[in-house]
């Protein structure tokens, strides 16, 4: 019997319980109209999103657990149009949890125009219609024949773009928990959905929905379908030391790509990567919704994707969403080392007795929303030089080890820099960093 669900779990505790330094990781508080903004740690977020199918209506409430470390006004993000809200059980006017731009990296952020003491625990409940959201390029849920279709449809190339598009959240410093009861009323059809949550069904068309304390912003995948427009598929993999990973795929009728070949192609990911890497670190569980779109996107232990992709993307489970960028600033070395080690882009021929020109991959803006676009290829090279200079072998190791000192944390560029520095032995690779990386002309001794 097909139950009318695909519950697929993000189950590994984190390999450090180091949750609550999150706001030493945050950007430093910076004045917006004349207010002092800080960044906020959220403790919890918990939501509801009801999709009423006859009555075209879409509503949303969330109610968001936060503190700040130092006495001010709370930034975090929402792109929604917030019809009531209420901060520590008392009603406040939309209006003060205001809008403004952070500027051409960041977008625009929400400032709570409620000044916070530093320490203490405050909620913030907030209501209001799910619409397509306010930010660049995104869509809101679809109307099919059969039903509805949505995704949370993540992207890292446009701020505003992650989990901050349906329900409040934050910058990806950021780690929390995340509780949603989600409910289809009206449905004829059936409706599958397609998870990295813990999932308890409810009802018919009722579920809850639970993701562990380390996500952060861009984690979470949620997508709903209309059974007659999906097929579904699971078959368990063997991958190194007996671990057993139950893959899901899922994938539009009109897609291209048999999830027979599908499977083969996951398969093989997880089993090199397994091997060469480091072991799965999500759980017994991994999700794959395929589609035809560019708009491959990863997410903790499950992507969005296209056939092509599916290397590429099951891939970012250990690089980017096990161990995590800290900052969008960070983001690029997911991308870079993907290309580099998953995609196969080696760069060998390149002229490595000649400098490259200098290239900024990390920024200095602490509240950039965007990752470098040339995260992809320049990254890549720079990873190519980076293994000229102390020998493939050596570096694929390092990761490796890196990767098992910090799954499922966040780490940053400098970190990384100072891991493959020790483990290497090797201090030109400063050098490399500085040009390649930071940008700056000089290319040292």
């Amino acid at each position: 019997m097909i139950l009318p669900i695909v519950a697929l779990a993000v189950g590994l505790w984190p390999l450090q319980d180091n949750l609550s330094d999150d706001l030493s990781f945050a950007p430093p508080a910076r004045e917006v109209d004349g207010l002092l903004g800080v960044p906020m740690d959220i403790q919890s977020l918990s939501a509801t999103l009801i999709f009423d199918l006859e009555a075209r209506t879409k509503e949303a409430t969330a109610d968001l657990v936060f503190k700040v470390g130092e006495t001010g006004y709370p930034i975090f993000d929402l792109r929604q149009n917030i019809r009531s809200a209420t901060l520590d059980m008392k009603p406040i006017k939309p209006e003060t949890v205001s809008t403004f731009d952070m500027g051409p990296q960041s977008g625009t952020m929400r400032l709570l125009e409620w000044e916070i003491q530093a320490g203490a625990p405050s909620i913030l409940q907030l209501a209001y219609d799910l619409e397509a959201p306010d930010a660049p390029a995104a869509r809101g849920a679809l109307k099919r024949e059969n039903g509805l279709f949505f995704s949370t449809n993540f992207t890292d190339l446009k701020p505003g773009r992650y989990l901050e598009q349906w329900f409040p959240a934050n910058l990806i410093y950021d780690r929390f928990s995340f509780e949603l009861e989600l409910q289809l009323k009206n449905a004829k059809h059936e409706h599958l959905i397609f998870t990295n949550a813990d999932v308890e069904e409810l009802d018919r068309h009722s579920w809850r929905l639970r993701w562990p304390e380390y996500t952060t912003a861009f984690s979470p995948m949620l997508v709903i379908a209309p059974k007659a427009d999906i097929e579904v598929s699971t078959k368990t993999v063997k991958c190194v030391k007996d671990q057993k990973i139950k893959v899901t795929i899922a994938k539009d009728k009109k897609s291209s790509g048999s999830l027979k070949s599908a499977h083969k192609k996951v398969s093989e990911a997880l089993r090199d990567f397994s091997k060469t890497v480091g072991p799965w670190p999500h759980g017994d569980r991994c999700t794959v919704y395929l589609r035809d779109s560019s708009g491959s996107m990863e997410y903790d232990g499950a992507t969005t994707t296209a056939y092509g992709a599916i290397r590429h993307e099951i891939f970012h489970s250990w690089f980017g969403r096990g161990v995590k960028p800290r900052s969008q600033n960070d983001a690029w070395w997911d991308e870079a080392w993907d290309v580099w080690f998953a995609d196969g882009g080696r760069y060998s021929h390149m002229d490595f007795s000649k400098p490259g020109e200098a290239i900024t991959l990390c920024g200095s803006n602490p509240w950039n929303r965007i990752t470098a676009r040339q995260s992809y290829g320049k990254g890549a090279q720079f990873f190519a030089r980076v293994a000229h200079l102390i020998g493939e072998k050596k570096l694929r190791s390092i990761m490796s080890d890196f990767f098992k000192e910090n799954a499922l944390q966040t780490a940053s560029t400098q970190e990384m820099e100072s891991f493959l520095i020790e483990k290497s032995g090797n201090s030109k690779l400063q050098t490399l960093f500085n040009r390649y990386v930071y940008g700056q002309d000089d290319l040292g001794d």
